[in-house]
Formats: C-alpha cells, structure tokens, sequence
C-alpha cells in the first residue's frame, strides 16, 4: 500500500486493518482495527485529517478528500460504497453511503 507524508505527517494505520495494495494513503490518515480499504481507494488528507474509525470500510475506487481546519470522518461501522467521494464531511455510526 502506498503512503506517502506530506509536511512530515505520515499515515498511521493499525495492523489490525486491511488496506489493499491498490489503495494510496496520503498526509494525516488515520486507520484504526478492523478498517478495511478496498482496491483504487485514495485517502488524500492533504489539508486536514481523514480519520476512518473502528470496522468502518471504504469500498472500491472510493476517494476522500480532506478538508482545512477540521476532521474528514467516518465513525465506527461506517461504509462507504463504491466508487463514493467524500470531501471534509462526517458519516456517523453504521451510516451507510452510496
């Protein structure tokens, strides 16, 4: 899985996650257990911080922008569909998107 920092900030994501190979993590990201990131995701917190919370799943081609001054976030048991887009929002609990 790509990675990449962007002002120092590097993504941080919990063994305990899956994160496919295709994906690309960029910046602020946070991944906590039990997260899976499907193939062509893109997690770009180049302005603010994309936290993606326990056993939520970003699906299939999604991508999730961050937004200045504030949290992109996807609580607990969140999904994200395929191929959604996401830009400095929240997704509360067991939300389903797309």
């Amino acid at each position: 899985m790509p990675c990449y920092s962007i002002d120092g900030v590097i993504p941080v994501v919990s063994p305990e996650a899956f994160v496919h190979p295709t994906a690309v993590l960029i910046g602020d990201v946070i991944i906590e257990a039990g997260v899976y990131v499907g193939p062509f995701a893109s997690l770009r917190a180049d302005f603010g911080r994309i936290h993606i919370k326990q056993n939520a799943n970003i699906q299939d081609s999604c991508t999730v922008h961050g937004f200045p001054q504030s949290v992109t976030l996807v609580e607990e048991m969140g999904h994200i569909g395929h191929g959604a887009i996401l830009h400095g929002c929240r997704i509360g609990k067991n939300v389903l998107v797309g």
